[in-house]
């Protein structure tokens, strides 16, 4: 199944939503607006589930701050970034009703300095606006994948952060289009004949009044819910019973790390990422019987988050807690779920909007939303930053 950067676009046809955002600003990241006033015709913009959508910062290159303050009446606005290269604004305001510019605080007080975001200055580099929850998101995907590669540099995410938002905001600019093409860095208004519309910027009049902007404003590190979901995948999914694939231990002598007692053994995959511990489980069959993938690996796998980093929240003993017993319960409780379907659904993060596994139809939308946003980052990283 293709990702957003493979798959056929579509552009449907213009909605409210999409009008609003092109004289409004929109975060960089996940596409949903700062301010929802007059801009939502059926929910309540004070509705305590939509506030994170205010919650918002700019981030850039320090040095390119000084050339983006439009009013400071000689204020400098706060860097709450402890280095000295990396700008990051303490919470920012939007209004639509307001000046048409983003409101910082700066160091003496002064809590109304005006700076004009994701304006085009040649030699410079610009200031991105994006929801808080958006930056916490991006920053562990980037954490993530940065730790993977093979040759790491020191830099921090926030550092990669603006890297690949300055990339994508140059690589705009020499592409012909209107501003708020240029803006959408992620290609955020664009539609997916599989996963459907990338964000708000792509719903069409149907989808807005049916609804379909729920899921996008729902808050994606409060309101997940993965918990509940993955208890309910796993309830949905056939028992299953940990049988090791191998019953007899070769005849020949062991070897190298074979020759390890299964003590340090589970000491040494303790310290390794779950692809060389799965790697080295299939070196041989002696490790293969010393090296269980079973329940109890994928349960505390996905509950620590070293599985799937995009599901850092999860709490495995609750869920343990809230299954129903087994009728014949086996010496491990956990052993008559099955945690590996779980783990293997729930590495998903682009969910098809039609013919997808039954488990997934009631997704929660706070959920969908975090992988959703994960995702966004995941490809444009692999697009521009690991290629």
């Amino acid at each position: 199944m293709g990702s957003y950067f493979s798959s056929q676009r579509e552009h449907g046809p213009k909605s409210d939503t999409r009008h609003t955002t092109e004289t409004g600003p929109f975060c960089v990241v996940c596409g949903g607006p700062f301010d929802i006033e007059g801009e939502v015709y059926n929910i309540d913009p004070k509705d305590p589930q939509f506030q994170w959508l205010y919650h918002l910062r700019l981030i850039g290159n320090a040095d390119d701050v000084y050339h983006h303050v439009v009013a400071s009446d000689g204020h400098v606005p706060v860097n709450t970034f402890d280095q000295s290269e990396v700008f990051v604004s303490g919470p920012a305001r939007f209004s639509l009703t307001g000046s048409g510019f983003y409101h910082v605080a700066g160091y003496n007080g002064q809590n109304d300095i005006w700076v004009d975001a994701l304006s085009h200055i040649p030699g410079s580099g610009t200031l991105f606006p994006l929801h808080d929850c958006c930056l916490d998101i991006s920053c562990r995907a980037i954490e993530y994948h940065h730790s993977k590669q093979e040759e790491c540099d020191d830099k921090t995410a926030l550092e990669v952060l603006v890297q690949l938002l300055n990339s994508c905001f140059t690589e705009r600019q020499i592409q012909d289009g209107s501003l708020r093409s240029i803006n959408d860095l992620f290609n955020l208004s664009s539609q997916c004949s599989v996963y459907g519309p990338r964000s708000v910027l792509a719903l069409t009049k149907l989808e807005w009044w049916g609804g379909g902007y729920d899921r996008f404003f729902t808050n994606p590190i409060e309101r997940v819910d993965t918990t509940a979901f993955v208890q309910r995948v796993l309830q949905s999914s056939p028992r299953t019973r940990d049988e090791p694939k191998f019953t007899e231990i070769p005849a020949r002598k062991h070897q190298n790390l074979e020759r390890l007692p299964k003590e340090l053994l589970d000491e040494v995959c303790s310290y390794l990422p779950i692809p060389s511990t799965v790697a080295l489980h299939r070196t041989s069959k002696i490790l293969a019987l010393q090296i269980p993938l079973d329940s109890t690996f994928w349960r505390n796998s996905l509950g620590d988050g070293s599985l799937h980093p995009h599901i850092w929240d999860l709490d495995t003993k609750r869920i343990e807690q809230q299954l129903p017993h087994p009728d014949i319960a086996p010496l491990d409780p956990t052993t008559s779920w099955d945690w590996r379907c779980a783990a293997k659904i729930l590495a998903m993060k682009r969910f098809p909007i039609s013919e997808c596994d039954d488990r997934l139809v009631d997704v929660p939308a706070g959920f969908w939303n975090r992988c959703r946003i994960w995702a966004t980052i995941e490809e444009a990283l692999h697009q521009y930053v690991f290629e």
